[in-house]
């Protein structure tokens, strides 16, 4: 079954999103390179990692914007459009790390009879960030 949309009357700031947690293997970022044309090596070779001195291929920065993104409207519903999606990348993380996605809402607005949620994400690796996000999501009247 899906489940409904959250309407803006029933959220309040500082209301937590459930948290979310995301591995992400070698074969996970081919696909992602694949879907969005980016084929760096550094985002699937492990060889051509390592001769970089990094541990593994690199997580590629869009990720974290579409996690922020599905984590959004995956919690507020169907309905839920992301209007606008910031993000700053804080560490790098690799090919093996676990991502933790966490959030709340920060504000409630409502521009031209339409309310808007704001979020404010942040997406972790163990004790470090990796990202941070503010994102708006317009929910249906």
């Amino acid at each position: 079954m899906i489940a409904a949309t959250k309407t803006a009357a029933g959220l309040r700031p500082g209301d937590a999103m459930p948290k979310a947690r995301k591995t992400f293997s070698s074969a996970n970022l081919v696909m992602y390179g694949a879907a969005t044309w980016d084929w760096h090596r550094l985002h699937h070779d492990d060889a051509f990692a390592h001769k970089m001195g990094l541990p593994a291929p690199v997580i590629d920065g869009q990720i974290y914007g579409a996690l922020f993104a599905k984590q959004a409207t995956g919690w507020l519903g169907p309905k839920a459009f992301v209007r606008r999606l910031s993000f700053r990348m804080r560490s790098m993380a690799f090919a093996g790390d676990t991502l933790h996605m966490a959030g709340q809402v920060s504000q409630i607005l409502t521009e031209e009879d339409c309310p808007i949620v704001v979020l404010s994400q942040q997406l972790t690796k163990d004790d470090d960030i990796v990202a941070e996000a503010t994102t708006e999501v317009r929910l249906p009247d």
